[in-house]
């Protein structure tokens, strides 16, 4: 009860009391509509309302003069928050015959209940006799007297009764006060816990998912809405843990938290997530049951982790591995085929000069033998361009390097390709001028574009095509990953030529671009011999790679990027 409150019961025990002695009816519109009790000087109880106001209008009826009140001790005490108890004693002066008055003490008790209107008096007692007031309006002092005493007796006694009632109430208030005290405590030890919890699902980078022991979600984390492409007003809650799964691995679901449940141990599983929008996505489970006292199962808790750019990663690691494999199983093949070239090649050169030493022996006769020794020699040189052709590719040309100008070494070869070029294909050209120097072999390069522009045209075919042959500077940054040849080479770190031949052919499947470089490889788009695999051989040679970019019918780009002479970058940054 706080100030105003009991500021407000003390007015309305001061209007009481002056409406009492003023016999003043308003008096009854202090009374509650649903009161308690009400008791009078008698031994009886009041216990409907309109009996109450019955009586104390019969009371002012009887003494319709103005009685003296002279108020002695107030106390008014709190029940509760809506109840309180007013204790007031006063002198009352009554009339006696010969105008003799009465100074006895009277005893009035009013318990108040706070209701929507404001406080209301629920239940009164009071000492004055109303009962034994005589014609006349005197009371006599005997029999007056010998009611004070009684009443003083009753009041004794009431009040022994409410001072035991307060004393209960104030055991009660203090243990109360302890319980109040200790549920605050608790309540804060559970915020502070609720708010360690909700740090945790709010800072875990993972799906924290909590559901009742039959399985079904009970609280997640933030994060599981942007996991599931949910928006936070489509609830989770109350939905089964296997919703969020793709149909075909619920079953297997199922069992492994069956067998959890039984307190079986299973790690981490794999499946495949369902999103709200209906893709999948990989995720991984980690999950352990909430038990009680007696290990019996309440509920569930689940981490759920999309492990998607971790399968990614592992795809493209094996992938990788794969190459490397390829690549140590190629390095192997070159190694061998390269000791074939080196000897069939020693072979064919001890061919050739025997055959050099018949044929001139035979120069002096005319027939068939010379002519059939001739034939001998044209396919012997051809069988030691291959092995050279097979060299170059495997890196293993003994050609002389030495400054050369690329743009230079470009235009010696052009002449002769624009004349070799069908009359469907046109050829353009942007070369730098002047052009850069890079450290190489001028016949290996002009064999690079040599075999480049070919295989343009013939991916253009029979229909009207365009070829587009740019040198350029670029940085080692600036030299892109994807499709890049050698796989896994690595760049140096200065500037490079970019010799880049663009067709508007057929362009080529992104399942063949891996194979273009391959020995011998044919396809419709590709051509056909070692012509590709050359390329790669002599740029391999140069200490640079092969880029491509193509798809079909859109074209091929092929990029050739060099390493320039040290000299040529000296003082760029």
């Amino acid at each position: 009860m706080g100030a105003e409150d009991y500021q407000e019961i003390r007015q309305l025990l001061d209007d009481y009391m002056r409406m009492y002695a003023a016999r003043d009816d308003l008096l009854t519109t202090h009374f509650s509509e649903d009161f308690s009790g009400y008791t009078g000087g008698g031994d009886f109880l009041v216990k409907k309302r309109e009996e109450w106001v019955a009586i104390t209008r019969q009371d002012f009826a009887q003494v319709k003069e103005t009685i003296r009140l002279e108020l002695k001790d107030v106390s008014i005490q709190s029940l509760a928050d809506t109840i309180a108890v007013a204790t007031s004693f006063f002198t009352i002066h009554l009339p006696i015959k010969d105008h003799i008055l009465s100074r006895e003490t009277a005893r009035l008790v009013l318990i108040y209940r706070k209701e929507s209107a404001g406080w209301k008096i629920c239940h009164s007692g009071i000492s004055i006799p109303y009962h034994l007031v005589r014609e006349g309006e005197v009371y006599p002092l005997k029999e007056l007297t010998e009611r004070n005493e009684k009443l003083e007796v009753l009041i004794e006694e009431r009040s022994r009764q409410l001072f035991v009632a307060n004393e209960t109430l104030l055991r009660k208030n203090a243990e109360l006060a302890v319980e109040i005290a200790e549920h605050k405590q608790t309540e804060a030890a559970l915020q502070r816990s609720e708010g360690l919890y909700r740090s945790i699902l709010k800072a875990s980078p993972d799906n924290i998912t909590i559901a009742d022991g039959e399985g079904r979600i009970v609280m997640v984390s933030p994060v599981a809405f942007t996991m599931f492409a949910s928006k936070p007003d489509e609830a989770f809650i109350g939905c089964p843990v296997t919703d969020y799964i793709v149909p075909e691995d619920r079953a297997r679901a199922m069992a492994q938290i069956a067998q959890k449940r039984q307190g079986g141990v299973t790690g981490p599983t794999e499946y495949r997530g369902l999103r709200r929008d209906g893709t999948t996505f990989d995720i991984e489970v980690n999950s352990e049951f909430i038990r009680d006292e007696e290990g019996s199962p309440t509920g569930l808790v689940m981490i759920v982790r999309d492990i998607t750019e971790r399968k990614r990663a592992e795809e493209e690691r094996e992938k990788l591995e794969f190459q490397n494999r390829q690549l140590q199983k190629s390095e192997s093949l070159g190694r061998m085929a390269g000791a074939i070239a080196h000897h069939f090649n020693n072979q064919l050169q001890a061919v050739m000069m025997g055959l050099e030493l018949a044929i001139q022996e035979l120069s002096r006769t005319a027939g068939g033998p010379l002519d059939l020794l001739n034939e001998a020699m044209v396919s012997a040189r051809k069988a030691t361009e291959v092995s050279s052709l097979m060299l170059t590719y495997l890196g293993q040309s003994t050609a002389k390097y030495q400054p050369l100008d690329l743009s230079g070494t470009c235009r010696q070869s052009l002449p002769m390709l624009m004349a070799a070029a069908p009359k469907n294909v046109v050829i353009r050209t942007e070369l730098l001028t002047p052009g850069p120097t890079i450290p190489g072999n001028a016949n290996q390069i002009q064999q690079v574009l040599t075999n480049l522009i070919t295989n343009a045209w013939e991916a253009c075919g029979e229909g009207q095509g365009a070829i587009r042959l740019t040198l350029k500077m670029v940085s080692a940054a600036e030299i892109p990953a994807a499709n890049r040849f050698p796989v896994g080479s690595k760049i140096q770190e200065r500037v490079h030529a970019c010799l880049e031949v663009e067709d508007t052919g057929c362009g080529i499947p992104a399942k063949d671009v891996e194979k273009l470089f391959d020995p011998f490889y044919t396809s419709k788009f590709t051509g056909r011999g070692l012509g590709l695999a050359v390329v790669l051989g002599i740029v391999r040679a140069h200490y640079g790679v092969v880029t491509v970019e193509s798809e079909p019918g859109q074209g091929s780009v092929f990029r050739v990027f060099l390493p320039v002479s040290a000299r040529i970058v000296a003082g760029i940054p």
